[in-house]
């Protein structure tokens, strides 16, 4: 076995907070080529900042390093208040393959600074080659998705009902 150096989640616990897990997007990009990554870039103030006047509100620096069409995200980086705090559970759903599209189809927690990496602009949306936003449906939706679900879960019924009824013999 070996251990995806590249996989594992980096905090640096300074003033601002710097979290980072994955490959930078120039690494992204000399790994899998220019044309195969995307980025989503955000600057996000928090609500803890609210009512501090514009130059006294903190902002939280975000960015998805995104592979393919399927948008797998390989890289996930933040820095700014809570960056430490949230980046555990991303880790998770990067070290799993999760795509933009998986995280879209989270509900966000409002009003979090996390929120911001499941919402990038056009939130559920996808553009289309006439450059447009068309609704997008979370993955779970999809029929040929919803098709292998349905047949691994009707496959491990059967088969527990296989085993059942053995058993019982």
């Amino acid at each position: 076995a070996r251990i995806a150096y590249e996989q594992i989640a980096t905090v640096v616990f300074s003033h601002p907070p710097i979290g980072t897990i994955g490959l930078t997007e120039p690494q992204a990009r000399a790994t899998f080529g220019d044309g195969a990554i995307t980025t989503k870039k955000a600057k996000f103030g928090s609500m803890g900042y609210a009512f501090n006047s514009e130059e006294g509100k903190v902002k939280t620096a975000l960015k998805l390093v995104l592979c393919g069409p399927e948008e797998r995200v390989i890289g996930l980086h933040c820095i700014g208040p809570a960056s430490d705090e949230m980046l555990q559970g991303f880790a998770v759903a990067v070290r799993m393959g999760a795509t933009r599209r998986d995280f879209e189809a989270s509900v966000a927690i409002h009003p979090t600074i996390a929120e911001e990496f499941v919402t990038f602009g056009g939130w559920g949306q996808q553009m289309t080659f006439e450059g447009k936003k068309t609704p997008q449906l979370p993955p779970y939706l999809d029929i040929d998705t919803a098709a292998a679900i349905v047949t691994r879960s009707s496959r491990q019924w059967l088969l527990l009902g296989v085993a059942f009824v053995a058993g019982a013999a």
